[in-house]
């Protein structure tokens, strides 16, 4: 308890050091952004960014040429890989719960099964003597 307390108050410290450092810093006159209140940023227009031409790629086609059913063929292997993946990962049932399980199952449909048939034929019983 009390090594993780002492490492708790070494990081408010630590992080109490660094935004004392970031509000004595002080920004140069040419710099690309000044301090606001806090740390906060405010950039400044910088000339030399707003001349540089702005490289776009051109937008891809939906066919995708020659590999486009390479692609889905790609996919699908990868799908499957992961599948495998993660199928392993999973906690399988031993036959004892599975059975188990499985008659939990098997006596709650019955159940609700009874049930519902009582209700159902109750129900009728009741209609056919108000209409008759």
């Amino acid at each position: 308890m009390k090594k993780q307390k002492q490492k708790s108050k070494k990081k408010r410290s630590s992080r109490k050091k660094q935004t004392a450092q970031k509000k004595s810093q002080v920004t140069n006159a040419g710099a690309r952004t000044a301090r606001v209140d806090e740390g906060q940023t405010q950039k400044k227009p910088d000339k030399q960014r707003a001349d540089r031409p702005v490289s776009r790629k051109a937008p891809e086609t939906a066919g995708g040429g020659d590999h486009f059913p390479l692609k889905y063929i790609s996919k699908a292997a990868q799908f499957l890989r992961e599948t495998r993946m993660e199928m392993k990962k999973v906690k399988w049932p031993t036959r004892k719960e599975l059975l188990a399980s499985t008659t939990v199952v098997i006596v709650l449909t019955l159940i609700v099964a009874l049930f519902l048939g009582i209700v159902d034929f109750g129900l009728i019983k009741i209609i056919k003597r108000l209409i008759g």
